[in-house]
């Protein structure tokens, strides 16, 4: 598994194009989350996107690949889109893009992701994408208000069905 530079990819419609600190600042994510997403990106440990509806319009959203580790073959799915575009589709069309880029260009094995136990549109969306639940870890993460909050741990094998 060779990451390298993050490929423009297509996805019914979307553009995903490599996620730059103007296009982070433009989907307001806080300063720290930004540095940290782009942190990665640069020590080639991510691949994060941008979702677009073509190369020149600003974005609604992000995907990524997150904690590539080659020796094992696995990576982290994570994602977010601004809450006037949810529910009409993007993050599953462009999370089976990026899915089938890890599967298939990378070779990755595992591929998983973490969620707040009260997404539950994030569980549903990752069942849609052939996800199987595994576990909760409990007191993972702090919340907004900093205490602690569980993590719900979901994942897809490269040998799984496709869903």
């Amino acid at each position: 598994m060779q990451p390298g530079a993050t490929p423009l990819l297509k996805a019914d419609g979307l553009i995903l194009r490599p996620l730059s600190q103007r296009d982070a600042g433009g989907l307001g994510l806080e300063p720290a989350v930004t540095e940290s997403l782009l942190a990665e990106a640069q020590r080639g440990s991510a691949l994060l996107w941008l979702l677009a509806p073509n190369p020149r319009q600003p974005g609604f959203g992000w995907i990524g690949l997150r904690g590539l580790d080659g020796l094992h073959r696995r990576a982290s799915l994570d994602g977010l889109v601004q809450p006037d575009q949810r529910r009409q589709g993007h993050m599953l069309a462009a999370a089976r893009r990026v899915l089938d880029y890890g599967f298939q260009d990378l070779r990755l094995h595992r591929i998983g992701a973490r969620l707040d136990p009260e997404n539950a549109a994030g569980q549903a969306l990752l069942a849609r994408l052939g996800f199987q639940a595994e576990g909760r870890l409990r007191g993972y993460r702090s919340g907004a208000d900093g205490g602690p909050r569980d993590v719900l741990l979901f994942s897809r094998l490269a040998s799984d069905a496709a869903p």
